[in-house]
């Protein structure tokens, strides 16, 4: 499918910095929740005013205890802050996004907007969008049958194998994700570079949009697609979000959205007897329920035939050596692929000039010992996240739904 759709995708991205609508035909609210973030706020603010078009930038603080209000306060322009101080700070960041509708609401009804016309959108306090997002995302909501819209997402300047893995995994590998879903109406929210029309959405889900579920961007998705709301991707506009950089981080990480996922299963019930979801929608949604599941029993089910293997073929050394050779070089096969359509998606958004910051596409000219790297690294990452799926399991279970935010380095 990718290859088929490779020409006129090429095509869509030498066209993606031309909009069909007028560049202030939209106000944007973009939402940037925030938590110990003074090392990163003030680019990411930077970058946010420089887009064009309308907008107002509100900065959601989650009771920080080092210089990011100050950082915030010294940057100029269209920028507000909510504070949120605890015991009623950081409980999610749902309800960090859920605190700033009614300054929202407010806004929208002090300086007379039209609320059909109003786009809320969120950002990571890391995050920078592309100079062409505004123009794409006009363009898809003028029609006004797309309620939000998804933005494709990349990691910045990714110099080691475990961001590059991040990369290719986001940007490559989540992106083709998303094509596919975008044919099955069935795209899904990410927590950096959301956006939904204000009217449509809070007249659906009143002015807490958000759940509290650790898997926050994926639970509006499902409240969404339950009240009949249309999501659409954007692949031609991106992103730019922090890779992390270690592995302990990355498998806390994956185990938060692994139990956000399994926060979801309330909503079960809820989806197999709904009227407004599609039947293909519902598949969907039960395939992201049972997936880690399947994960697991597949990481067990691996674990027990190689170890069976090893044993069954333990005085044939040389078979044994032979045969688990073959098999590791066909188990790279899936890495492979996807490192090679990485890098033609390096070359195409450079091409098309989308990147936001040279160093995001260092990867082009990627060394022979880093692809190596790379391609084993994405077949098999599975080993090191199956400690995460055990990790949100456990959590799941003893009732620990505490958010475990990554730190700035």
């Amino acid at each position: 499918m990718y290859f088929n759709q490779r020409k006129p995708y090429k095509k869509a991205l030498l066209d993606a910095h031309h909009s069909k609508t007028s560049v202030d035909q939209f106000f944007y609210f973009i939402l940037i929740p925030c938590l110990n973030e003074e090392k990163v706020i003030q680019a990411t603010l930077r970058d946010a005013l420089r887009l064009p078009g309308q907008k107002q930038i509100i900065v959601i603080d989650d009771d920080s205890i080092d210089d990011t209000l100050i950082r915030v306060k010294e940057t100029p322009g269209p920028i507000m802050t909510v504070e949120r101080k605890l015991p009623n700070a950081r409980t999610g960041k749902g309800d960090s996004l859920n605190y700033a509708m009614p300054t929202i609401q407010k806004y929208i009804r002090d300086n007379h907007l039209n609320p059909h016309n109003c786009i809320v959108g969120v950002i990571d306090a890391d995050g920078v969008l592309s100079n062409n997002s505004i123009y794409k995302l006009n363009d898809a909501f003028i029609n006004e049958k797309t309620d939000a819209v998804q933005l494709r997402v990349k990691m910045k300047a990714p110099k080691k194998v475990l961001q590059t893995f991040q990369d290719i995994e986001f940007f490559t590998i989540n992106h083709l994700t998303q094509l596919f879903r975008s044919n099955l109406n069935a795209v899904a929210l990410c927590g950096n570079g959301q956006f939904f029309r204000y009217s449509s959405i809070t007249k659906k889900l009143g002015t807490a949009p958000w759940g509290n579920a650790l898997l926050e961007d994926y639970e509006l998705t499902l409240r969404m697609e339950l009240h009949g709301l249309h999501i659409r991707y954007i692949g031609d506009a991106y992103v730019d979000q922090e890779a992390l950089r270690s592995v302990k981080k990355l498998v806390v990480q994956r185990a938060r959205w692994s139990q956000g996922g399994f926060n979801c299963w309330k909503y079960l019930r809820r989806i197999i007897t709904s009227k407004k979801m599609t039947t293909i929608q519902k598949f969907d949604t039960y395939f992201f329920f049972f997936q880690p599941v399947l994960n697991l029993l597949a990481d067990f089910s691996i674990i027990y035939l190689t170890a069976h293997f090893i044993l069954s073929h333990i005085n044939n050394p040389e078979f044994l050596f032979v045969a688990i050779f073959a098999l590791a070089v066909v188990g790279l096969l899936f890495g492979t692929v996807f490192t090679i359509i990485y890098l033609q998606e390096l070359r195409l958004n450079d091409h098309a000039k989308l990147v936001i910051n040279r160093e995001d596409v260092l990867n082009i000219k990627f060394h022979l010992h880093r692809i190596f790297f790379a391609i084993g690294l994405i077949s098999y990452i599975y080993v090191v996240l199956f400690f995460s799926l055990i990790i949100s399991i456990y959590h799941e279970m003893i009732g620990q739904n505490t958010w475990a935010k990554t730190k700035r380095i």
